[in-house]
């Protein structure tokens, strides 16, 4: 025994036997990571490395900040520097998430917002172009609102207007990158985004994240034009549903009323909240 364990510690004293050794421990981990991805490893490596790149990007943060405060100032280009909009998380919750500000806000004659293309800012040109806008997600990824790699956020009325089978996408958290970097394209609908989201959730997994994470990446150094979400990009679910013929006006307005239900009471929770730790510190 006392023969084989002394073998044992001059093999882990060479250079070639640690190496064994270390590259043996990182398959064991790798393994156990892969088994236990979709239940627990996703939302571990989900607050790791959101908790990196915030602390990692934050210097870069507060250099544009301090830049489009100045821009903003001098243009009046956004009445606040950031924007929020509500969408559906895991379940249905409803999550409020943040951006930076990178569009004016304009109207043609009839009162209808101008194509985005039209309203973009110089500096918000910038901001999109090194991915700053988005560096407020990375907090939401890190509270759990949002995952790296998950099905595209859509909205409340959205949500209201899924059929049964397509609500499967909600299992998961949705994702600052979907699985649509490798699979979508120009002609893409909204039949194929939910199809393709149907399979993500069923075939999750850590290999098929980081393909699509580092499909995105690859995708932005090329700067690629391709629209990877389709007509998705330009047109809400509802909106799409009501130009296909799958559903009225009046079905529209009710799901478009049933957001509107859904984010005030949401407000009034927040703000029942804020009041009760309020006076909780005031004890």
């Amino acid at each position: 025994m006392n023969g084989m364990l002394a073998s044992a510690s001059d093999i882990l004293s060479t250079p070639w036997g640690m190496t064994v050794f270390i590259l043996l421990d990182i398959a064991i981990l790798l393994v156990v990571i892969v088994l236990n991805y979709r239940w627990l490893f996703k939302r571990l490596l989900d607050i790791l490395f959101s908790f990196v790149f915030l602390v990692v990007f934050l210097p870069f943060f507060l250099i544009f900040l301090a830049a489009d405060a100045i821009y903003n100032k001098v243009q009046n280009a956004y009445k606040t520097l950031f924007t929020g909009e509500y969408y559906c998380g895991k379940r249905g919750k409803l999550i409020y998430l943040v951006t930076f500000s990178t569009e004016r806000i304009l109207h043609d004659a009839e009162g209808n917002l101008l194509p985005e293309a039209q309203r973009i800012t110089k500096m918000g040109k910038i901001l999109r172009g090194c991915g700053m806008k988005y560096y407020p997600l990375l907090a939401a990824v890190f509270t759990g609102k949002l995952s790296f790699v998950g099905p595209r956020p859509l909205s409340p009325a959205d949500f209201a207007a899924m059929q049964e089978e397509d609500l499967v996408r909600y299992q998961v958290r949705p994702g600052l990158v979907s699985s649509l970097e490798s699979y979508g394209g120009d002609s893409l609908t909204y039949d194929d985004l939910l199809e393709e989201d149907a399979e993500y959730v069923r075939k999750r997994g850590l290999f098929r994240d980081i393909g699509f994470f580092i499909s995105k990446i690859v995708h932005r150094l090329r700067g690629e034009t391709v629209r990877r979400y389709g007509e998705c990009t330009e047109k809400s679910y509802v909106q799409w549903l009501l130009e296909q013929g799958r559903i009225d006006e009046e079905e529209a307005k009710e799901f478009a009323e049933t957001q509107r239900f859904r984010i005030e009471n949401y407000k009034k929770q927040e703000r029942d909240r804020n009041v009760s730790a309020n006076r909780s510190m005031l004890r």
